[in-house]
């Protein structure tokens, strides 16, 4: 096999079309030089922002992260802190030199349930709809427990790597999931012919592409709205995911009630016929549009629900509203509706993340019509042959606890339920 060498050197020029269409790429090292590995990794990372692009770069090194001295920043929240505790990624991202960076963060006694987190995959999803791009610096171990499977493998070694070496047969186990090795950064074309080499030969120091690509006089900006930049109008994306839609392990049920003050009592445990899961194709900032498109998949035929989420960012509370397609009894169900979803044209082929989302609100029959519902940021839906109408879909009962504030405003009586039956 013949692997395509990447020189520091030429970083800038080589990387921009190489992670071109990519939407997630590992960058993996093959070498016990870490120190080397992440400076490779974050001029990866700094030349893939040369071509315009949007671009974030985790740290998952997790035994020994060290990723983030070399960004120049000191140990703060990161990833771990988002999957495990809640942290809002607007919050743990930083903008360094046009990349978005997020550090280790939190030591963690879960690496292995991290990796394993669908979470990745709607991360992938989302950063595909935007164009945008998600490197990830870890290990070739790690990486085969991901759950999300890369579009591309970027090695890093000052010399070149030996496939037959045991992190070699690591990369080789992952390129048999399918992912492609798009090429290795090296410290130059070929390995020094002398121990000695001209410094004038030797590719720049870590943080640097070239010394023609200078450092912008704001080298350091905390972004506002990192969540805004990277979702804005699109599917699933960085917004929807950087608060706690997506918990580590998911609450039992519990017996329903009617709406009340925070918590929110959940339904009895699903029946066998319980339509629990359904398909995110959107997430938007406003809600019109997040209604707009419901009812183009309504006017088809698919029952859709727009559901509010709360997002915190430095500036206070946003909101981000799902578009939610179809309710299905099974996964597997789901992902047939959105294999019929990409037939019809109703969403784009590889768009839309399949969700568990069981719980719903049903409304009284005393509430008003839709469209004032409407009007008070309450997105109701009919269901099934009567005139009943339910509002959201939530993951868990504590998401639906933006909504329930609504329905109390509007003096609006409902219950959280868990959906059954066949919709209209």
């Amino acid at each position: 096999m013949t692997v395509r060498p990447l020189p520091r050197s030429r970083l800038d020029a080589l990387v921009p079309s190489l992670v071109t269409g990519q939407a997630l790429v590992a960058l993996v090292p093959a070498t016990g030089d870490l120190n080397w590995a992440a400076g490779a990794a974050w001029d990866v990372a700094r030349a893939a922002a040369l071509a315009d692009r949007r671009i974030a770069l985790v740290d998952l090194w997790l035994e020994h992260p060290t990723l983030h001295e070399t960004v120049g920043l000191a140990p703060t929240e990161g990833i771990v802190d988002a999957f495990e505790y809640d942290v809002s990624l607007t919050k743990a991202a930083h903008q360094v030199d046009r990349v978005f960076f997020i550090a280790a963060g939190t030591v963690t006694a879960h690496a292995g349930d991290l990796f394993a987190n669908p979470r990745w995959k709607k991360l992938h999803g989302g950063f595909r709809v935007e164009n945008a791009l998600l490197l990830l610096y870890l290990s070739a171990g790690a990486l085969a427990r991901l759950s999300a499977v890369p579009d591309g493998l970027i090695v890093l070694s000052p010399d070149g790597y030996e496939p037959e070496s045991s992190i070699g047969q690591g990369i080789t186990a992952v390129m048999e999931r399918g992912v492609p090795l798009l090429g290795v950064v090296r410290e130059r074309w070929t390995p020094a012919a002398a121990p000695a080499p001209d410094p004038r030969s030797v590719a720049p120091p870590p943080g640097r592409i070239s010394a023609s690509v200078r450092r912008p006089s704001h080298r350091l900006a905390r972004p506002v709205v990192v969540a805004a930049t990277l979702a804005a109008g699109a599917a699933g994306g960085w917004g929807l995911l950087a608060r706690g839609a997506e918990q580590r392990r998911a609450p039992a049920p519990v017996p329903a009630a009617p709406v009340r003050a925070r918590p929110v009592a959940a339904a009895p445990a699903p029946r066998v016929d319980s339509l629990a899961w359904t398909v995110q194709l959107a997430a938007y900032a406003r809600l019109d549009k997040a209604l707009a498109l419901a009812d183009r998949l309504a006017a088809d035929g698919v029952a859709a629900f727009v559901t509010p989420v709360a997002l915190d960012d430095r500036r206070g509370s946003a909101v981000w509203y799902r578009v939610l397609a179809g309710a299905f009894p099974t996964r597997d169900a789901a992902l047939g509706g959105r294999t019929g979803m990409w037939k019809q044209g109703l969403a784009a082929r590889g768009q839309g993340d399949v969700l568990r989302a069981p719980y719903s609100f049903s409304l009284s029959d005393r509430a008003p019509a839709v469209g004032s519902l409407r009007a008070r940021g309450i997105p109701a839906v009919p269901w099934g042959a009567g005139s009943r109408l339910l509002a959201g879909a939530f993951e868990t009962p504590e998401q639906a606890s933006l909504l329930e504030a609504r329905l109390k405003r509007a003096g609006v009586q409902a219950t959280l339920v868990t959906r059954m039956g066949t919709p209209r």
